[in-house]
C-alpha cells in the first residue's frame, strides 16, 4: 500500500477505512427502511445488533469492498441470540461493493425459522 492510500484511507481517525464509514450510513438506512433505531455504539453496550425495530427484527448489519464475505456461526449465535431474547427475528444484512466502490449487491442472511415466522414454509 501506497504512503498516499494508506492516508486517504485514515479519514484523519487510525484504522478507519471506507467500510467503517460506509457502515454507519448503511445501519441509517437500514434504519430507516425497517422503522426501527440505529443501535448507540453498534451493540457494544447491553443492547446487541446495528438496528432494531423493538418486538419486531434485530439486524447485524455488514459491509465490505470485497466480492465475498463470510458469514460466521459465531455472527448468527449472537444476533439470534439477543432477538430471540426479545421476541425478534435475527436479520444479518450484507453489503458486496463492485470494483467502482458502489453498492453492487445486498443480501440479507436469515435463520429458515424466520421464513416459517412470515409465513413461507420451506
Amino acid at each position: 500500500m501506497s504512503r498516499e492510500s494508506f492516508l486517504r484511507r485514515t479519514f484523519g481517525q487510525p484504522g478507519r477505512t471506507p467500510s467503517h464509514d460506509r457502515s454507519k450510513k448503511q445501519e441509517r438506512e437500514l434504519a430507516k427502511r425497517v422503522g426501527g433505531e440505529v443501535t448507540i455504539a453498534s451493540g457494544a453496550f447491553s443492547v446487541k445488533g446495528d438496528v432494531r425495530k423493538k418486538r419486531i427484527v434485530r439486524i447485524e448489519a455488514k459491509t465490505t469492498k470485497h466480492k465475498s464475505f463470510s458469514v460466521t456461526t459465531e455472527m448468527i449465535d449472537k444476533i439470534e441470540e439477543a432477538a430471540l431474547a426479545c421476541d425478534e427475528l435475527p436479520i444479518i444484512v450484507v453489503e458486496l461493493a463492485n470494483d467502482d466502490k458502489r453498492t453492487a449487491k445486498q443480501v440479507a442472511v436469515v435463520p429458515l425459522y424466520v421464513l416459517d415466522t412470515l409465513g413461507y414454509s420451506v
